[in-house]
């Protein structure tokens, strides 16, 4: 279980623009970030910034309130052989913290990286198979609202 402090939505977005906009992003970020996103290995090649106009794969992108006083701004990275994997930043223990929901998420769970960057070659090659086995697997496993009921189950106010 993970859990968000209340704070306001403007304090909220700048310490996200705080880091997103760093030049050392998304190569220096705090512990706890990096923590949260070791548990899937994708790549940093192609990801959102704070002032992106768009986001991936039809992925929710930006500011998002599921519940009062739960703010978090969610964003996308992967690398051009990958399709990009979905997270979201918010405020948790007094620090910017991330999370990758499991569900209605892109990215493969059994390797636990993003989907083009298996170990297991029989995997790795039925991806390669290319772009209609990608559309096969995000028309199999995306959902926003799988997405967001995940959050939703997995980050609760302190």
């Amino acid at each position: 279980m993970r859990y968000y402090n209340e704070i306001s939505k403007e304090d909220f977005l700048s310490k996200v623009e705080e880091l997103m906009e760093n030049e050392e992003y998304p190569y220096e970020t705090s512990k706890s970030i990096e923590k949260d996103l070791d548990k899937v290995t994708f790549d940093w090649e192609n990801y959102t910034t704070f002032n992106s106009t768009q986001g991936f794969c039809n992925y929710p992108f930006g500011y998002k309130e599921l519940k009062p006083g739960m703010h978090l701004f969610f964003t996308a990275a992967g690398g051009d052989w990958e399709i990009p994997v979905c997270f979201v930043y918010y405020w948790g223990n007094g620090e910017l913290r991330a999370y990758i929901p499991k569900d209605g998420n892109l990215w493969n769970k059994k390797e636990k990286c993003a989907y083009g960057s298996e170990n297991d070659f029989d995997e790795a090659a039925s991806y390669a198979d290319g772009e209609d086995n990608q559309d096969k697997i995000i028309e199999k496993e995306y959902s926003e609202e799988k997405l967001y009921a995940d959050i939703l189950a997995r980050i609760i106010k302190k």
